[in-house]
C-alpha cells in the first residue's frame, strides 16, 4: 500500500497539536511549540524540529500530573500512538504548498478534538 504524503503531512499536523497541548498542560513558562516560527519549521521538517518535543512527551505528562493537570494530559498522551505517520516515521521534509496546506489542516482539525475531549472530563 502507497503512503499518501498529503495524509502523512496531515498526521503531522495532528501530532504537532497534540504535543503542543501536552507541552503546555506540562506547565512553564516557555512553550517552543507554541512560537509561530517554530511552527513553519516543524511544518517544513517535522523529523528535524518534532522528534525532540515526541521524546519529551512523556516529561510534559509528568510535570501535568505534578501539577494537578494529569487527566487532561493523559488524555492527549494516549492520542499520541494514533496520530504518529502512517510509516511509523516522520518526514524528513514537506515542501510541496499542498502538503503544507495538509499539515496545518491536521493542526486545526487535532485541536478540535482535543478541546471537545478536554471538555468532557
Amino acid at each position: 500500500m502507497a503512503i499518501d504524503r498529503l495524509t502523512e503531512a496531515y498526521r503531522c499536523g495532528q501530532l504537532y497539536a497534540a504535543l503542543a497541548a501536552l507541552e503546555r498542560l506540562g506547565g512553564g513558562a516557555h512553550h517552543p511549540l507554541d512560537d509561530v516560527a517554530r511552527r513553519r519549521q516543524v511544518s517544513t521538517e517535522p523529523r528535524k524540529h518534532l522528534s525532540p518535543h515526541l521524546w519529551k512527551a512523556t516529561r510534559s505528562l509528568v510535570e501535568a500530573t505534578d501539577q494537578g493537570r494529569g487527566k487532561a494530559a493523559a488524555v492527549i498522551f494516549r492520542q499520541l500512538p494514533d496520530l504518529l505517520p502512517l510509516r511509523r516515521e516522520l518526514p524528513g521534509e514537506i515542501r510541496d504548498t499542498a502538503e503544507r496546506a495538509r499539515f496545518q489542516e491536521g493542526v486545526q482539525a487535532q485541536e478540535a478534538t482535543i478541546g471537545k475531549a478536554l471538555a468532557e472530563l
